[in-house]
C-alpha cells in the first residue's frame, strides 16, 4: 500500500475548538499540496487530483460526511478520533502527529473495506438520485410528534406496517450506531448483511430483522403526517403519505485505513460503548449544573 503523504487532504470538523489547529500541524507535517478543508465548507472537494488518502480529524460523524463523497473514487480515509465513541476513526488525537506518518507508511496498515447502501426516494413532487449510505437510512415522523407509520416491503413481498417513531435500515458499520440504541444487533463490521429496527413500536412486530445484503427493502410513509429521510443523519428528504425510500446495495465500498488484526474490534467493542455511555453521563450531568445555575 504506497500513499503519498503530500497527496493527502485533511478534513477538520469546525465545530470543535481542536480540531483546525490540529489538522494544521499534520498538513504541515505531511507538506499536504491540498488545501485543508472545513466541515463548514459543505462537501468534500477532491479537485482535479485524486488524493492518496482523505484525513479526518473530529469522531465519526467527520467520517461519515467524507465517506459517501470519496467511496466512488476509491480513496481510503484515516480518522483522527476527536469525538466521543471513535467506532469509525483510527487514531486518538493525541497521538496524531506521531501515528499519521506510520499509517501512510509502506506496508504498515491494510485496507478495511465496508458494504454501502444506497437509497433512492421517490415522493410526489419527483425522484430524488440515490444517496451513497454508510451506516443508515432512517424514515420517521417529522415536525409532528405523531408516530409514524412505515410500511416494509422485502423484494416486493409485504414485511409488515411499523407505527413507530421511525424505522432503521442499517448496515453492519451502521449497526453499532442509531441502530444499536433502538434495540438492533451488533453486526461484525464485515458482514454484508443489513438490518431492520424500529424505533419504539406499537405492533405485532418489534423485533428487529437481519437481511441480506442483496435485498430490495421498500419504506413507503402511510400516515397523512409528515415524515423525513435521513441518510447517516446528514441528508435529509422530506416525505408524505405514499412516498417511498427504496434501499438497495451500493456499487460502492468505504475504505479505511486500519492497522493490526480486523479482531481488534471484538478488542475495543466494550471499551468503546463503556467510554460513550461515561461521556454521556458526564455530559448531562455538566448540563444540569449549568441549568441550575442560570435558575439561581
Amino acid at each position: 500500500m504506497a500513499i503519498e503523504a503530500a497527496n493527502s487532504i485533511i478534513l477538520y470538523n469546525a465545530a470543535s475548538s481542536d480540531a483546525k489547529p490540529l489538522a494544521e500541524q499534520l498538513a504541515r507535517n505531511l507538506g499536504s499540496v491540498h488545501p485543508l478543508q472545513s466541515t463548514e465548507d459543505g462537501e468534500v472537494a477532491l479537485g482535479p487530483t485524486v488524493p492518496d488518502v482523505l484525513i479526518t480529524v473530529g469522531g465519526d460523524g467527520t467520517l461519515l460526511r467524507a465517506a459517501r463523497l470519496v467511496a466512488e473514487a476509491g480513496v481510503p480515509l484515516l480518522g483522527v478520533n476527536l469525538g466521543r465513541l471513535g467506532f469509525l476513526t483510527e487514531i486518538e488525537a493525541a497521538d496524531a502527529l506521531d501515528q499519521v506518518p506510520r499509517y501512510l507508511g509502506e506496508d504498515f496498515g491494510w485496507i478495511d473495506q465496508r458494504h454501502m447502501v444506497q437509497v433512492a426516494v421517490r415522493t410526489r413532487s419527483g425522484s430524488h438520485a440515490p444517496i451513497h449510505v454508510l451506516n443508515d437510512v432512517v424514515v420517521g415522523r417529522g415536525s409532528t410528534p405523531h408516530l409514524t407509520r412505515v410500511a416494509i416491503r422485502v423484494n416486493g413481498v409485504e414485511l409488515t406496517t411499523y407505527q413507530a417513531d421511525a424505522v432503521i435500515v442499517s448496515t453492519a458499520t451502521g449497526s453499532t450506531a442509531y441502530g444499536l440504541s433502538a434495540g438492533g444487533p451488533i453486526l461484525y463490521p464485515h458482514s454484508t448483511d443489513v438490518t431492520v429496527t424500529p424505533v419504539a413500536a406499537h405492533g405485532d412486530l418489534d423485533a428487529p430483522v437481519v437481511l441480506p445484503h442483496d435485498c430490495v427493502v421498500e419504506l413507503t410513509v402511510s400516515s397523512d403526517d409528515p415524515a423525513m429521510m435521513t441518510a447517516d443523519g446528514f441528508i435529509g428528504v422530506e416525505m408524505g403519505s405514499g412516498d417511498s425510500a427504496t434501499v438497495t446495495a451500493s456499487p460502492h465500498k468505504a475504505r479505511f485505513i486500519r492497522a493490526g488484526s480486523p479482531d481488534r474490534f471484538y478488542e475495543t467493542l466494550v471499551y468503546r460503548l463503556r467510554r460513550g455511555s461515561e461521556q454521556a453521563v458526564t455530559l448531562a450531568r455538566l448540563i444540569a449544573e449549568g441549568e441550575a445555575r442560570r435558575s439561581g
